[in-house]
């Protein structure tokens, strides 16, 4: 398939393959439901010509329908109605359809809603006011760059980047289209403001100066090989590949029992792309994403200067060789691992899967010299923390974190952004600039040797095979910005 041919010259494979999905669906009982490919939900506003009002619903479409997709709907539309669902996944698709339709029933929005395996469907709708990203890492910069340029604000799941360069060519198009865009990086907003509160105790100086901060962020999954196999008929693996190199679809039998994965074989889509380097960055860009977030939020060392990053210790389930798996049919990002980050300020970050010396696994510590506070998604502890019966943050603490009124959500913020204009709260150039550190973090552990990272550069220092590391080459019709 050649992504970039207009959408109405499909060709008949594809044409087949879009009947296979709609007839697919009739089989869940689910078709009759959804509106015909290019329906326009009942009362949708043709969007471009201004923004919408203070009263006006924001109409949404979901590009991705896996393992955030359900939440996000439910957050969405609270503020509007969905207008269509996209996925390569029949059986993703068909559940994200009931998703969607089950978020109308409750808000009773009407049922007009497009279901379609071509993302391009989604950007050519009129009507829509925002687009909705939740699809694996390695499609979020090409979607979220042809979204904007379409003339669409952006919601767009954490990590934003596969790459360093990606996050380049993202602000660049932010710069040139002037869209709203909100990274999905929650933990700035919600979970109680418990993150936020750490951040603006630390920015308060309540722990003294922070001089270490340790974030635990739990280590990669591993698997047993998996067999080649063909991909499921209803799946259309090859698009699924997007940018990355074509390599043959691989699962096992295993399931596995909890987690996001629960109930779904070991392969490499859907639940555990996550474990694959080709389609991101292990836990270093799914918890690193929140925590090391939160943790330089907090205490915003000059991350405009060089950094240096050191891996203390690593371990990846398959031998590696100049930073590249030699094994290629199992899960591949490390497993256990240690990196000492320093920045130009002298403040000191560890990243690592879990922190047994100072008892915790999964989580922040900032350490100071007025003493040591802990948050994680279940609770925020220390000393400054129990110092707030006597002596309460300022009343606008939160405030002048946020840079304006605290959000009700994180998907709040983005409406009332998207309506009133003004900087999202995990705005793109923040994101960023924390994400990159996580980014250069595994290619030291890839690397597994010490590196200085020279962000306004966008290079390692004296290190021309860890600089390869900082874009890569895409597969020809899927490059981003084509």
């Amino acid at each position: 398939m050649d992504p970039s041919a207009p959408i109405d010259h499909v060709s008949r494979r594809r044409f087949l393959g879009a009947a296979s999905a709609t007839a697919g669906l009739a089989g869940m009982g689910l078709a009759a439901m959804a509106a015909p490919a290019g329906a326009q939900p009942a009362g949708s506003r043709q969007s471009g010509a201004k923004r919408p009002g203070p009263n006006d619903q924001v109409v949404a479409g979901f590009i991705g329908c896996g393992i955030r997709f359900h939440e996000l709907i439910n957050g969405a539309t609270q503020f509007g109605p969905a207008a269509v669902v996209c996925d390569l996944d029949d059986v993703q698709l068909g559940r994200g359809l009931q998703s969607a339709m089950d978020a109308h029933n409750t808000h009773r929005y009407p049922m007009g809603i497009e279901h379609c395996r071509d993302y391009r469907r989604v950007l050519d709708r009129s009507d829509l006011d925002v687009v909705v990203i939740a699809t694996p890492d390695h499609w979020h910069t090409k979607l979220a760059i042809e979204a904007m340029r379409a003339g669409k604000d952006v919601y767009c799941e954490k990590p934003l980047t596969l790459t360093i360069a990606e996050g380049a060519a993202i602000e660049k198009v932010l710069g040139e289209t002037g869209r709203v865009f909100q990274v999905g990086t929650q933990q700035r907003s919600d979970f109680g403001k418990r993150f936020a509160n750490a951040a603006a105790i630390v920015r308060d100086g309540r722990v003294g100066k922070v001089n270490h901060v340790t974030c635990g962020i739990d280590g990669s999954m591993t698997c047993p090989p998996l067999p080649t196999t063909d991909a499921p008929r209803e799946f259309d693996f090859q698009t699924w590949l997007g940018q990355t190199p074509v390599v043959p679809y691989c699962a096992g039998a295993k399931i596995q029992t909890s987690g996001y994965g629960a109930g779904v074989p070991f392969s490499r889509t859907h639940n555990f792309f996550r474990w694959w380097y080709e389609y991101a960055g292990g836990k270093l860009t799914d918890w690193g994403a929140h925590h090391v977030d939160i943790a330089l939020w907090a205490t915003q060392p000059p991350l405009d200067k060089p950094f240096t990053l050191d891996p203390l210790m690593v371990e990846h389930p398959v031998p590696f060789e100049n930073g590249m798996p030699t094994v290629h049919d199992r899960f591949n990002c490390a497993t256990k691992f240690k990196c000492r980050v320093t920045f130009a300020d002298g403040l000191v970050l560890d990243v690592c899967d879990e922190a047994p010396d100072l008892g915790f696994g999964n989580g922040i510590m900032f350490q100071g010299s007025e003493g040591r506070m802990f948050v994680n998604r279940g609770k925020l502890t220390g000393k400054a923390v129990d110092q707030l019966k006597e002596k309460p943050l300022p009343e606008d603490a939160l405030e002048k974190l946020y840079g304006k009124k605290p959000p009700t959500s994180h998907m709040g913020d983005f409406v009332e952004c998207v309506k009133n204009g003004g900087k999202t709260v995990s705005d793109v150039t923040s994101h960023n600039a924390h994400l990159n550190v996580c980014h250069a973090v595994n290619i030291a552990l890839r690397l597994n040797r010490k590196l200085t990272f020279d962000p306004a550069a966008m290079k390692f220092t004296g290190d021309d095979q860890a600089t390869s590391f900082v874009a890569r080459k895409q597969r020809k019709g899927f490059e981003i910005g084509a």
